[in-house]
């Protein structure tokens, strides 16, 4: 009923005569093939959704105003969180909120991304990651409940997949430790080390060959109704030497599984590494598949390089005009303890994750972990560079070069 009714008082301009500022986004293409929708189109079913939703919240009214709003900045050269939220103060304001409902909803504009942003790209059981969202919310778990709901909703209208139970799962446990951290309660404590990976690592260690177990995980439901696949754990246990990541990587992505987070480890002298992934077809391939393909390529009998080459030549669709993004490296300093994090931005490719992750691996750089999050054609590739004693380990112009070989990396 309510996309029905705006668009039809949008068609006889009533709409603009009530949000003047929609001029902006009306028919408004996407940037990317994730979404479905025009912006003002999404704005709407993104206020749908959040109707949804209003039970959950304890001001269901900022809640819609807000999933109105949250892209209104769009359709700018400037960021558009950053337009929107100056946009959003000037309809609260129009609209006779209070001065503090104001604010909360120029600040859900301004933060609608922060949640599934730092969900998918950080580690969540960092401190630094929680205390970086704490401050930029100013402690308020009133503000946090509403961008919890938010990012449901503007995931849901984006388009199919977006929303998944992976991804909810993430922002909640994100939301949770948050919440905590506000009240001042302890955190959870981190959880042990994994007893499969352990024995996988003795395995590993006394047999002189890679190890590998799959562990599928029942459907769930998305949010939307739909009942979606949760990703599936690839356990990995090789001998830890350089190269251990990017070789695991390449692996599952020339088995077309692509990966969301890469957890890094070691066990008496193995690497034991867990992968949240995810088939782009049916369903996981056998692990004696992936452990025979390991030994190939640390025999030297396949060359991953040439093979994922081969392999994007034969099957990838490359982006069109619209969606080819400059890639481009940036550096967050303050936000993972005693480390450094990169990310990389740009379009997605079959094995990007194994020609990053190999860069960083000659370069000499110790990897705690990484992240991928993709949206349509792009992605964000984090990766969390350990440093020894907390010391500054890259120059400016170690920096500099690293940056020039991950994008060198990232074209091909």
């Amino acid at each position: 009923q309510l996309v029905a009714v705006v668009e039809a008082l949008d068609r006889g301009g009533l709409w603009g005569r009530i949000f003047p500022e929609w001029g902006a986004v009306r028919d408004l293409p996407p940037r990317d093939r994730a979404h479905v929708w025009t912006v003002d189109r999404h704005l709407v079913e993104t206020c749908a959704h959040a109707a949804r939703l209003t039970t959950e919240v304890a001001r269901p009214d900022l809640l819609l105003i807000g999933a109105l709003l949250h892209d209104i900045g769009k359709g700018r050269e400037e960021d558009h969180s950053v337009v929107g939220e100056g946009l959003a103060r000037q309809v609260g304001t129009r609209l006779g909120l209070s001065a503090r409902d104001v604010r909360t909803v120029a600040a859900m504009v301004r933060h609608h991304l922060l949640l599934p942003d730092t969900a998918t790209r950080r580690d969540l059981e960092d401190e630094a990651t929680l205390s970086r969202v704490v401050q930029t919310l100013d402690g308020d778990p009133q503000l946090l409940e509403l961008l919890h709901a938010l990012a449901e909703a503007d995931s849901l209208a984006t388009g199919p997949g977006v929303w998944s139970p992976w991804k909810r799962r993430l922002i909640d446990q994100l939301t949770e430790r948050c919440r905590s951290a506000m009240a001042g309660e302890p955190l959870p404590k981190p959880e042990p080390p994994d007893g499969a990976l352990c024995e996988m690592a003795e395995r590993a260690a006394s047999t002189g060959r890679p190890q590998v177990s799959v562990q599928e995980h029942p459907a769930a439901g998305s949010g939307d109704g739909a009942t979606e696949q949760e990703p599936a754990t690839v356990l990995v246990a090789l001998p830890d030497n350089p190269g251990a990541l990017s070789l695991a990587a390449g692996v599952l992505a020339l088995h077309s599984l692509e990966v969301h987070v890469a957890e890094l480890g070691s066990h008496e002298g193995i690497a034991v590494d867990t992968f949240t992934v995810s088939p782009r077809f049916g369903r996981p391939p056998d692990p004696a598949v992936l452990r025979n393909d390991l030994v190939r390529a640390l025999e030297g009998g396949l060359d991953l390089a040439e093979a994922l080459d081969r392999k994007e030549r034969d099957y990838a669709r490359p982006p069109g005009p619209e969606e080819k993004l400059r890639p481009r490296v940036l550096w967050f300093d303050d936000e993972a303890t005693g480390a450094v994090v990169l990310e990389l931005r740009g379009n997605d490719r079959i094995g990007l994750l194994y020609r990053v992750a190999s860069t960083l691996e000659h370069a000499g750089v110790e990897v705690r972990w990484a992240k991928v999050a993709t949206l349509g054609s792009s992605v964000v590739d984090s990766f969390c560079i350990d440093e020894p004693d907390g010391a500054v380990r890259l120059t400016r112009s170690q920096r500099r070069a690293l940056e020039h070989a991950v994008l060198a990396a990232a074209r091909g």
